[in-house]
């Protein structure tokens, strides 16, 4: 019996892969077993050429990331630390701008 397997890959690393497994004959299946094959041999993942494979556990962010993430954090807040205005006045407000923009 076989299982499937789900994984994200960066849509780069996939192109690129999927043109290697063209040209060697493979397919997508039996690299992901070759994988599976090797963690079993081993213990441990394949190496990584580029060091793109994500360690095991907790993901980290760059400091870019962060700040990225940061800043649309801070603009999606709406709440009593930034604006102590009743939420409907906030919302009010935020509809009226965005229908102004459309006269």
């Amino acid at each position: 019996m076989d299982a499937i397997v789900t994984a994200r890959v960066p849509v780069e690393i996939k192109e690129q892969g999927a043109a290697i497994l063209r040209e060697i004959g493979a397919t997508p299946t039996q690299l992901v077993n070759a994988a599976y094959e090797y963690l079993l041999a081993k213990g441990e993942l394949p190496p990584s050429r580029t060091g793109t494979i994500p360690a095991p556990g907790r993901r980290t962010l760059t400091p870019e990331q962060k700040e990225s993430v940061r800043i649309l954090l801070d603009a999606m807040y709406v709440g009593p630390l930034k604006d102590t205005r009743p939420y409907k006045e906030i919302l009010n407000e935020a509809r009226e701008e965005r229908y102004a923009a459309f006269l």
